[in-house]
């Protein structure tokens, strides 16, 4: 029988999580087939192997690809490659391999939700978040203000910020057939998806905590604009999700782009990397030109490539004085 839902979910080395994000699929129990479309990116741990377990003993549920070549670090978005053209049925769940859920009729409820609500798209409810690392006590996300204590919410809603927690979201899936809509090189990915879906309909809101989303020093939100690492990694996919929203959503995101521009800079010219100042210069002119006027110390395009130019000149003029210090006290 065709599956109703499709469950996505995206794993790389999550060897130590990933046992109990794949029970919190196989204990679903529902009135309808469902599948657990699974991609790893080529583990270098055992999680390949804690898959093929599963899929084994689970064949009509778990259904995986198993690269044995890193898609993501060539620049492939794997969901959209790998998982989206298997896509089957009418709704499609998340859940990222170091997460888990934690209710066995979790899918069931938000079936039904959607079923009996035709005009609704998305469907999420509050996760439990657990820092690894005990750095934080266990707290409920989203809290009732943060969704403006409402339990039905739109677009407009949703655009002022993400109230969705990825393996809280089940979509009535829309973009069959629009999957070059969705923008690559963007972060967070899951925020835009959830806004592409909200465009189609209203946004539910079910009050039991079902999962867990698991803070941990592996994620990619883990050092979230704190550290140099992560706008070295991260930051230039953040500004394209801005341009994005702007692009598809008519929003104005000026502000936010402002100050990621000007703390990239920042981290950019604390690294040395002057090339990568030039090309965000480039992309995001006006974005840069008011990020620039807020912090004068920050150069110009035309300046961070002359600064570039003139670190290599000085690194060379140093080897050629090294070179020659040695040369004299070893000629004497």
């Amino acid at each position: 029988m065709k599956p109703k839902l499709s469950v996505l979910c995206i794993t790389y080395n999550h060897e130590p999580f990933i046992r109990q994000c794949l029970d919190g699929f196989v204990m679903q129990k529902t009135n309808f087939p469902f599948q657990v479309l699974i991609h790893d990116d080529a583990s270098t741990d055992g999680t390949a192997d804690i898959i093929r377990e599963y899929a084994k003993k689970y064949p009509d549920i778990i259904k995986p690809v198993l690269q044995k070549q890193n898609q993501f670090s060539r620049g492939i978005n794997v969901d959209k490659a790998f998982n989206w053209p298997r896509i089957s049925g009418e709704y499609v769940a998340l859940c990222e391999g170091d997460d888990y859920w934690t209710d066995p009729h979790k899918l069931q409820k938000q079936v039904d939700f959607l079923d009996a609500r035709p005009d609704y798209s998305v469907c999420f409810h509050p996760v439990r978040v657990v820092w690894a690392d005990k750095s934080h006590p266990d707290s409920i996300f989203p809290t009732p203000k943060y969704r403006f204590n409402k339990t039905t919410l739109e677009l407009s809603d949703l655009l002022k910020h993400n109230f969705i927690q990825t393996n809280s979201v089940v979509y009535r899936w829309a973009l069959a057939g629009r999957e070059s809509d969705y923008p690559d090189g963007i972060l967070p990915g899951d925020w835009f998806m959830h806004l592409m879906h909200a465009a189609t309909g209203k946004i539910g809101f079910l009050p039991d905590v079902m999962a867990v989303y698991r803070r941990h020093a592996g994620g990619i939100w883990w050092d979230y604009g704190r550290t140099d690492n992560w706008f070295l990694k991260c930051a230039t996919k953040n500004m394209k999700f801005y341009a994005e929203q702007e692009r598809m959503f008519g929003v104005n995101r000026t502000p936010e782009m402002t100050n990621l521009m000007r703390r990239t800079i920042a981290v950019f010219l604390r690294n040395h990397k002057f090339d990568e100042i030039v090309q965000i210069a480039n992309e995001y002119p006006d974005v840069y030109q008011a990020a620039t006027a807020a912090t004068p110390a920050c150069p110009d395009a035309e300046s961070a490539a002359h600064w570039h130019h003139r670190f290599n000149y000085l690194l060379i003029l140093t080897g050629v004085l090294i070179m020659t210090l040695l040369g004299m006290i070893i000629w004497g």
